[in-house]
């Protein structure tokens, strides 16, 4: 009898754990809204201390180093992007499917400049689920960043053929036929993303395309 009311006890506290840890990530999604980032950070470390087995934790953590990127501060910027990436680490070890953590490690990747790392991670998500037109745009994006132009319009076709109506390809490629001096196809492809509501590269496109 004793023993079962101790394992009665462990399971029980067991159990209280698991709904605190929950609760905190509940109460982190909250911090989210306010756009209380740090504090969110906190809340998923207590619940990963609580229960490091939740990998919903990590993967908010990675999210709320991510929202403090300012883009002002290289050295406190390049701290979260790597703290972003190691917990997006964490999610595929415990999740090897997980495609958005991929994704999203993928994105700090590139940010960071380490592009074959971004490429792997693009190419791993492809290898999971290869309906996603957001994943060849960065593959494209990233291999015109390293002067691969057939490759990169490869990729952000595949975007396109996936989805018709992303816009943002359309305006990836367009830079990607303007590095090639074509300036033709640039500026076919800049209007159909002005046409789908992609406003990024009007400009560009006004300074490039339209007559006086």
């Amino acid at each position: 009898m004793k023993r079962f009311c101790l394992l009665l006890t462990i399971f029980l506290h067991v159990f209280a754990h698991a709904q605190s840890a929950q609760e905190l990530l509940d109460s982190a999604l909250v911090k989210k809204e306010q756009l209380k980032f740090t504090e969110g950070i906190q809340l998923c470390e207590q619940a990963i201390a609580l229960d490091s087995t939740l990998t919903k934790a990590y993967f908010y953590k990675a999210g709320f180093h991510t929202a403090l990127i300012q883009k002002q501060d290289a050295r406190a910027d390049y701290k979260h992007y790597k703290a972003a990436v190691a917990n997006y680490t964490k999610v595929i070890s415990k999740e090897s499917k997980n495609v958005k953590a991929y994704l999203f490690r993928g994105g700090a990747h590139d940010a960071m400049g380490f592009l074959d790392a971004a490429i792997l991670d693009y190419k791993y998500a492809i290898s999971i689920n290869n309906n996603q037109p957001e994943v060849y745009n960065s593959l494209g994006v990233c291999y015109a960043k390293k002067g691969n132009i057939d490759m990169a319009v490869s990729y952000l076709q595949k975007a396109i053929t996936v989805n018709p109506s992303y816009a943002k390809a359309y305006a990836n490629i367009g830079n990607v036929y303007d590095m090639k001096q074509d300036i033709k196809n640039a500026c076919k492809n800049w209007k159909q993303a002005l046409l789908l509501g992609y406003t990024g590269n009007k400009r560009r496109y006004e300074a490039k395309c339209t007559k006086n």
